[in-house]
């Protein structure tokens, strides 16, 4: 610095810093202008501004050539030299739920004019197809078409026809094999299918049990034997052969709904054919009602089923709610027949209170036949536990007898026991008074005779309660002493 300044002086030194700084911010000016910055979900297209220019109808570049690159920044930060390269900000691609993307190839060499894809080097439609998610794709190298998924719900099939691919082998047959253009031979199951609408399209079939009603412009009508107009309501009940959904699509199915495709053009034709054919082999009179009527619904079910059978429709049910001849011969018939419907009625109420009085009959002897059969079992049961009652009551009696000789025994054993204790008893009082008699006779006989005695053991007995009686200082006997000494000493003053 020192040196620029005196080589230059102050000036220069001035101009020599300003030059530096002019050639940072240049420097910086540079490099910002190269820095691209990409956000989220977003890419940067990249335009190439020097190089060879692009030949013929080329829309996409190559690297040495000005134009649109092929190549993308992705999200984040990126530096170009801003001299060369310029660049556009795009969204990503991004393919919602139940859609699929459709590529189209904006550049390449064009197709053919008998050809829907586009080969690898070809403009036109990528085969395949970019399912739900977000794709980084440059929109001005490939346009996408979104387009929606296939669903094929429970209860139906998807037939499967393919609007590209190479030619049938058989160009005559309804449906043709695997890869080639057409209806394919087998068919897709429930699910969603992310299909390229450009190469297959998938047409859900129902083949749900569905109704077909014969009535309004639908009604049918064929003429009877006897030239009378007949017309016929009613309902038939139908779905789809599994086995023959692509076939029955191909066949019948144009631009109208499916299901009216086959109850016009399949059902409904089979319906009057056969009703007029079978219809007109019988009278007019003869659809009012009975046998021919039944037989007849019998018989259209069974040619309708085998008839639509083989057209791939399985007919479950047809059922004729009304035939209808003209009022001029049904009134009649009507009537006729109602009267003998009102005849059979009555028959079968009498058949039915004959048959209510024999089962009542029945019913009454099954009754008696069972009240019968309780008497006598209650009568058995009663005789048998009589009989049981008796045996008991003899076995009871028998033990009660042999308890009574045990006790009639014993009481014997008892009484001779008592008489025998009661004889020793009175042996022994008789001993004793005669052994005491015999000892007073001995006592009497020493005192001499027998009052001696007594006064004897009167005395003996007497002796000591006078001795007491004398002892004894108190009581009435001392009173009497005492007022007797007392008396005897008075006298004597």
């Amino acid at each position: 610095m020192s040196n620029v300044s005196e080589r230059f002086g102050k000036p220069g030194m001035i101009l020599t810093l300003l030059g530096v700084l002019l050639g940072v911010i240049f420097l910086g000016g540079f490099i910002l202008s190269g820095l691209i910055v990409v956000d989220n979900r977003k890419i940067a297209v990249l335009i190439r501004k020097t190089g060879d220019d692009l030949k013929g109808n080329a829309v996409m570049a190559t690297a040495d050539q000005k134009g649109i690159q092929a190549d993308l920044l992705s999200e984040g930060w990126h530096w170009r030299n801003p001299y060369t390269w310029d660049y556009v900000t795009v969204d990503t691609i991004q393919i919602p739920q139940g859609k699929v993307g459709v590529q189209v190839r904006t550049f390449g060499d064009p197709l053919p004019d008998d050809a829907v894809i586009a080969g690898p080097t070809q403009r036109g439609i990528i085969p395949g197809v970019l399912g739900p998610g977000g794709y980084v794709i440059n929109p001005f190298a490939y346009r996408v078409i979104l387009a929606d998924a296939v669903t094929i719900p429970p209860g139906y099939v998807g037939v499967v026809n393919r609007v590209s691919g190479k030619d049938p082998k058989n160009p005559n047959d309804f449906l043709v094999e695997e890869g080639e253009r057409g209806i394919q031979k087998v068919v897709r199951g429930p699910g969603t299918e992310y299909v390229n609408p450009y190469e297959v399209r998938i047409t859900p079939i129902d083949l749900r049990s569905h109704r077909f009603d014969m009535t309004a412009e639908k009604i049918i009508r064929f003429p009877s034997l006897d030239g009378f107009d007949i017309t016929m309501e009613g309902t038939i009940e139908w779905f789809i052969d599994s086995t023959r959904a692509a076939e029955v699509f191909v066949k019948y199915v144009d631009t109208r709904e499916v299901i009216t495709c086959v109850t016009e053009d399949i059902i409904l034709p089979n319906a009057r054919a056969y009703s007029r054919i079978e219809g007109s082999k019988h009278l007019a009179r003869d659809f009012i009602g009975g046998i021919t009527r039944e037989k007849f619904q019998e018989q259209f079910l069974a040619g309708l089923k085998r008839s639509c059978q083989m057209q791939g429709i399985i007919i479950q049910s047809a059922l004729i709610r009304q035939i209808s001849p003209p009022d001029a011969i049904a009134k009649p018939i009507k009537e006729r027949e109602i009267a003998i419907r009102m005849r059979d009625m009555y028959e079968q109420q009498k058949e039915r209170e004959r048959q209510q009085k024999l089962l009542s009959m029945e019913e009454k002897m099954k009754d008696r036949k069972t009240q019968t059969t309780l008497a006598d079992a209650d009568a058995s049961v009663a005789i048998t536990k009589a009989t049981q009652e008796k045996e008991v009551a003899v076995i009871q009696a028998e033990r009660e007898f042999e308890v009574a000789k045990l006790q009639l025994q014993a009481a014997q054993n008892l009484a001779e026991a008592v008489v025998a204790g009661g004889k020793a008893k009175a042996d022994v009082i008789v001993f004793k008074n005669a052994a005491e008699a015999q000892g007073l006779k001995n006592a009497a006989a020493a005192f001499g005779d027998g009052h001696t005695y007594v006064r004897y053991l009167m005395n003996q007995k007497m002796a000591p309660s006078i001795t007491y009686v004398l002892s004894n200082t108190d009581g009435p006997f001392a009173d009497l002493i005492r007022r007797v000494m007392e008396s005897s000493k008075g006298g004597k003053k």
